[in-house]
Parts: C-alpha cells; structure tokens; sequence
C-alpha cells in the first residue's frame, strides 16, 4: 500500500529539549528537589486535563502557579516562558518534514494544550511546513487512545496502512501500530532520517512506476 502521509509528534519529536537549566533554576527558587517540578507540571491531572481541552492553557500555568505558591502572576507568567525557551526546533527533523512534504502530506499529532498551533506559528514559525495540525485539546482526546489515531487518518482522508507515525513514546508508537499505522519510534534523528529514507526511496519509485506506465 502506498504511504501517503507522514504523521509527526511534536514534543520530543519536532521540538526537542535544549537547555533545561532553567528547570533547575526555579527549583532551587521553589525549594523542590531535583527532578520535582517537571513531574509536577506534566505528569499530573492538571496536564492531563490540558491535553484534552478541559483547562485552556492560561488556566493549566494559573493551577501550576497555585500549586507552586506562586501568587504573583509575572513570576507565573515568567515561569512559563523560561521553560517554553527550553524547547527547541530539531533542524535535522524538520528538514526531513520537508523532504516528505514533497510526496505526500505531513502532519502534527500531538498532546498539547490550546496554544499548540500560535507557538509553532509565532515563536517556532514551522506551522506551515505541516498541511494539517491536530492538537489533542482541541480534539477531546488525546495519545494513545485509539480514537485520536482514528480522527487523524480522517482528517487526512487515509487508511492506516496508508500513514507513517512517529513519536518518541512507546505506548503511542504500540497504539497506532495496533490500528494498523506505519510507525518510527523516535530515538535520534540519525535513526528516524535512517528509516524515513526506506518510505520515501520506495515512494519515489512507484511515483516512477506510475509516470512510465502513464506515458507507455
């Protein structure tokens, strides 16, 4: 079956972990223990609640902020961007967005809250490499509930055999390949551009394929 769509997770993925100094800077000022504050923030139910749209993102740093004892909201706001300047856009990754967007879509599925789409537009400026965006707060559901996988393939207008997914998450990458999904998991971008290669080689050969019994 031939791939028509590359499906990309964001975090982790397309935006990758820079400099995370700044997680230990407000530790130190928090008085928590290593590690702590990013349990804290994206292992609870307050992301949990994020990713599926029930708390807007404002409302997601203003219950951080309250459970850190942050009262005052430049300190929260000031909290969210030094950890938001910790993510950074992986070159090598998005120029492999590239080279798939020129055979077939690409997309974003990612677990995130409401301001997904104005941060890869605004602050990353990648949103238009990518010809579809699905945000699991704005969908109501978020990885790895098979539903999610579902919706994109919709949207995408695809079957499953049809798309490529990769993340860097175990229980996502084994959620899609159950629905039958090709899938990457993301270790490194050496690995991912390695794999990538073997579906775009063999989708440029049937693009031959297909122009030489047109033109016999």
């Amino acid at each position: 079956m031939t791939i028509k769509a590359f499906i990309f997770d964001c975090g982790g993925v397309l935006l990758r972990n820079g400099d995370l100094s700044p997680y230990q800077v407000w530790e130190q000022r928090l008085g928590l223990d290593s590690g702590k504050l990013e349990n804290i923030l994206w292992n609870g139910d307050t992301w949990k609640k994020a990713e599926v749209g029930q708390l807007t993102d404002d409302e997601f740093w203003a219950c951080i902020g309250e459970q850190l004892g942050l009262e005052d909201q430049e300190q929260v706001q000031a909290l969210r961007q030094d950890l938001w300047s910790t993510w950074q856009v992986d070159e090598q990754v998005l120029a492999m967005v590239d080279r798939a967007r020129e055979h077939c879509a690409v997309a974003i599925l990612s677990n995130a809250s409401d301001n997904l789409e104005e941060m890869l537009t605004e602050r990353y400026k990648v949103a238009d490499r990518f010809h579809l965006i699905l945000n699991s707060a704005r969908l109501g559901i978020a990885k790895p509930d098979p539903a999610i996988y579902e919706e994109a393939l919709r949207q995408l207008g695809i079957k499953a055999g049809e798309a490529v997914f990769i993340d860097d998450r175990a229980e996502n990458i084994t959620a899609a390949a159950a629905l039958g999904m090709h899938v990457v998991w993301f270790v490194h971008p050496g690995e991912l551009e390695r794999q990538l290669k073997v579906y775009l080689h063999n989708h440029s050969r049937n693009e031959d394929e297909g122009r030489d019994a047109a033109s016999a």
